[in-house]
């Protein structure tokens, strides 16, 4: 007999003990990169390093905190900062955003640009504190002139002690200023209350960017006015330096001031000094959301760009990143294959150790592998010669399997009547436990779904019996793993619209049941395309969540709730004991681990802390050992809070405290 030996769970995470997610593993800065990134630096709380605004194109802005104290930046996500800031519509996400202190309280407002143009913020509260309010009357005329897509800059461009406005116009959806141009508003208010009017004169000689202008200010050559970088949709930069005066501009484009990488068509920039080194350095988000810095090792006076690939190291792909792991090169620990939405085969190599990983993307495709578009490889035995084959899915449909032989691969076709039509994510697992790979094939739509057994000899029959009761709904993308450390598969369900689900496999190794539990993986959610995968990757055997996305990124959840292992013990157990209540606190579901040293009738209560009987019954216990006990609080109308569960019998008295929460 086996007894599964629990950790106590110390770690205040996700979903009551369940998860943590774990930042720093594949993002080493503790960014989280998604498509069309633009960046604002700025030092919001005033301790002397520089914290940062990202934007994305199709969802919420985040904003980081720098908390590193060692001079190379390290981010934390600072949730309350930008809490109070709508989204009031899909529409009104906020692609771009700058930050300045526009009615000089001290405090610094916000503006975003957007479909509905550009959107003012002021902070009427506090940096501890801030109390956002948004005021329309600002940009009111503004918004006439600068179509749907425009990105925000702020500078005094006239010397007048106030900030004026620049708007690069973007690719309007429904009409504007041609795309590429810059437009130019001067602030004819005051410090503290602004009021922009067009003027034309702050961007004379300002050429058309292409087909989006991004312009940030900066006074590069420390002459006392403000030069001009200005990001576009092409591989290059501009720059336009101010050989006027801080009361008005005079722009003179530089060519090759600034050589920067030709793989990025989008290029978003920022000037802030993330060194420390007192000059400004350059920092641009990119259309796969990378960003790339570019560090001035010149002076104040003189700049001289270079590019440093060591400051926001993220481990990605272009999109649509998908996850399998296994150790591949076997040196112990777990290695990744991903997909692309290019369909590429892509290794993510381990380079650390089996309990503190270090992964990097390798070049190329995986073993000279790929397909159309949309790959989702999945590592496997399936001819049972102790390698790794890869199966792989695709946008046609079809899974592709390549045999491992040695150092090269060999296509096979196994599951020519696989074709689901669109978008097929293959899922090996071996769910009958008779030795051989069977292949569960998510689909498009759940009647889509294909279970392909392995009845021997590598014959595959289709059979979704084995699935009773899963619900797999659309755009479903399944893999399978040992969640909960009981010795079989449990089934996980990631999809298009990123949410997770789960389902515990209360059977056996040999005869699955499948019990939605998906409470588990609650609050668990990507933006689009999540792809979960169940691996250690931190050597303490509970397999962790790892997590693709549509944006090519990964995702790390720690698990906080398997069993750490599997020990050996007496099957009978010497005394009565209650012990390994998982989940706790729970709802309305928690099971509790029962061992007695004598068979017999128990009577099993559960009351208040002060007493109070909600309910009571008699367990028969047929012979001594260990059984798992269900405790159901929906067969009661009680309050959250915590109550008492004893055993009670045969001169054995046991207690355990539980936590509801409704």
């Amino acid at each position: 007999m086996k007894y599964i030996l629990f950790a106590l769970l110390l770690v205040n995470s996700l979903n009551a003990q369940n998860w943590e997610k774990i930042e720093g593993i594949f993002n080493p800065t503790g960014l989280e990169m998604k498509h069309f990134t633009a960046p604002f630096f700025v030092d919001y709380d005033n301790d002397g390093d520089m914290d940062l605004n990202l934007c994305y194109l199709s969802s919420r802005s985040k904003f980081y905190k720098n908390v590193s104290t060692s001079g190379t930046p390290f981010y934390e996500e600072d949730t309350v900062y930008l809490a109070q800031i709508p989204v009031l519509d899909p529409l009104n996400y906020y692609s771009y955003a700058v930050f300045a202190d526009l009615d000089s309280n001290g405090t610094l407002d916000m503006v975003t640009g957007g479909f509905r143009g550009f959107t003012c913020f002021f902070n009427k509260g506090t940096i501890g504190e801030p109390a956002w309010e948004k005021v329309d009357s600002i940009f009111t005329e503004v918004n006439t002139l600068i179509g749907s897509d425009p990105k925000p800059e702020l500078g005094d461009l006239d010397g007048d002690g106030d900030l004026d406005l620049l708007a690069g116009i973007g690719e309007s959806l429904l009409g504007g200023p041609d795309a590429g141009t810059t437009r130019g508003f001067r602030n004819i208010g005051t410090r503290t209350v602004p009021v922009f009017e067009y003027y034309t004169p702050f961007v004379n000689g300002i050429s058309d960017a292409g087909l989006n202008s991004y312009p940030a200010l900066v006074d590069i050559n420390n002459d006392g006015d403000l030069d001009m970088v200005l990001g576009r949709d092409l591989a290059s930069m501009l720059f336009y330096r101010n050989d006027g005066t801080p009361q008005a501009p005079i722009w003179n484009g530089v060519g090759n001031f600034i050589q920067v990488e030709g793989s990025h068509y989008w290029k978003n920039p920022d000037m802030t000094d993330i060194d420390g080194d007192g000059d400004f350095d350059l920092v641009y988000g990119t259309d796969d959301g990378n960003l790339l810095y570019y560090q001035n090792n010149g002076t104040v006076t003189n700049a001289t760009f270079a590019y440093n690939p060591a400051l926001f190291p993220v481990v990605k792909v272009s999109g649509h990143s998908t996850t399998s792991l296994a150790d591949v090169d076997g040196d112990g620990d777990m290695d990744m294959l991903t997909g692309t939405s290019l369909g590429q085969i892509r290794l993510v190599q381990n380079n650390g150790t089996s309990t503190a990983p270090a992964f990097a993307l390798t070049a190329g495709n995986y073993g000279n592998l790929s397909t159309s578009s949309y790959s989702v490889p999945r590592f496997a035995d399936f001819d049972k010669d102790g390698d790794l084959d890869v199966i792989t899915g695709a946008t046609d449909g079809k899974v592709y399997l390549y045999l491992k032989n040695g150092s090269t691969f060999t296509s096979v076709d196994w599951f020519p009547s696989v074709d689901i039509g669109w978008s097929s994510i293959p899922a090996p697992v071996d769910i009958d436990g008779d030795g051989d790979m069977d292949l569960l094939v998510g689909a498009e739509t759940a009647a889509n779904v294909v279970f392909m057994e392995n009845t021997g000899n590598n014959t595959f029959v289709q059979n979704m019996s084995l699935f009773a009761g899963v619900s797999f709904g659309s755009y479903n993308r399944p893999s399978f793993g040992d969640a909960d450390n009981d010795g079989d598969f449990d089934l996980l369900i990631g999809s298009l619209w990123g949410d997770l689900k789960y389902y515990e496999n209360t059977g056996t190794a040999t005869a699955p049941v499948w019990t939605n539990n998906s409470t588990l993986v609650a609050g668990i959610e990507m933006d689009q395309n999540s792809t979960p995968y169940l691996a250690d990757i931190d050597g303490d055997t509970r397999p962790d969540l790892i997590i693709g996305d549509s944006d090519g990124n990964f995702h790390y959840f720690k698990n906080l709730f398997a069993p750490v292992g599997v020990q050996d013990v007496n099957p009978v157990p010497s005394t009565f004991a209650i012990s390994n209540v998982y989940p706790n606190p729970f709802n309305p579901m928690t099971k509790v681990e029962l061992s007695f040293a004598q068979a017999g009738e128990y009577k099993l209560r559960i009351t208040s802390v002060t007493g109070e009987l909600i309910g009571e019954k008699t367990l028969s216990v047929t012979q001594a050992g260990r059984i798992d006990y269900n405790i159901d609080f929906s067969e009661y109308t009680i309050p959250s809070g915590i109550y008492l569960f004893t055993v009670d019998g045969n001169s054995v008295r046991g207690v355990v405290k539980l936590v509801y929460l409704k």
